[in-house]
């Protein structure tokens, strides 16, 4: 009877829990299917940009309300699906199929992949002394976490790269900047061959590659070791060689 009791009691506090945050990777125009709740406020933000407009059909949201790190907050008393809006102040834009319940409230984080540095960040890239200026500064400020004004962090960690590169390391992302032009990118390399290898930076060139770093610096990789590669991509308009 006692442990009875006992389970009793732990499922009626299972229940109680509120549900886990989720944080999700939309692309411009993505459509998502959420579970929102009809009986508590739910949430939504957009990382490194604010957003300005939640709409669904007329009569659905019962009351939506900003939030200080530039989400929402809204309520609804709907019992049955509807679409929801969501637009932010850099134009970003997704959509939900949202499927209301007596649940506790959603609390969504959301990151934009396709997210660009502010016209601030433009500014501090053309003030750099150079191309290679502009180079060394933003690798150094990276490698330091000393994010320059106008950037932002992004999701988009991708680093293309070759099969004979695949083959001769394992690669794990780490983290990556957006500025206006240029996009700067850190993963992890490991080094799985049972041979040393002499590190040079073309293994890690595609279009679009303005540089490559090594962090630490190495010349040879030992089997098994591990260093960062650092890479910055040209994003948008021409990062000129005599800026």
């Amino acid at each position: 009877m006692r442990s009875k009791r006992l389970l009793t009691g732990t499922l009626l506090l299972l229940s109680a829990l509120p549900a886990l945050a989720q944080q999700l990777t939309l692309n411009p125009g993505a459509r998502v299917v959420l579970a929102v709740s009809n009986t508590d406020p739910n949430a939504i933000r957009v990382n490194d940009d604010r957003i300005v407009a939640v709409q669904a059909t007329q009569g659905v949201l019962t009351a939506k309300s900003p939030t200080p790190d530039g989400g929402v907050l809204f309520s609804t008393v709907s019992q049955k699906p509807f679409t929801l809006f969501v637009q932010t102040a850099s134009g970003y834009s997704f959509s939900a199929q949202a499927t209301p319940g007596k649940r506790p409230g959603l609390t969504l984080t959301v990151d934009n992949p396709a997210i660009r540095g502010t016209e601030e960040a433009a500014r501090w890239e053309q003030t750099q002394t150079g191309y290679s200026g502009l180079v060394s500064t933003l690798v150094s400020r990276f490698v330091n976490n000393r994010l320059p004004a106008g950037y932002v962090y992004t999701k988009n960690t991708a680093m293309p790269v070759s099969d004979s590169v695949l083959q001769s390391f394992s690669l794990r992302p780490v983290s990556a900047w957006q500025g206006r032009s240029v996009r700067i990118v850190r993963t992890d390399i490991t080094g799985i061959t049972s041979q040393r290898i002499k590190l040079s930076e073309r293994y890690f060139w595609s279009p679009g590659v303005m540089a490559v770093a090594f962090h630490p610096r190495l010349d040879v990789l030992e089997p098994g070791g591990r260093v960062s590669v650092i890479v910055l991509y040209r994003t948008k308009g021409e990062v000129s060689d005599e800026h």
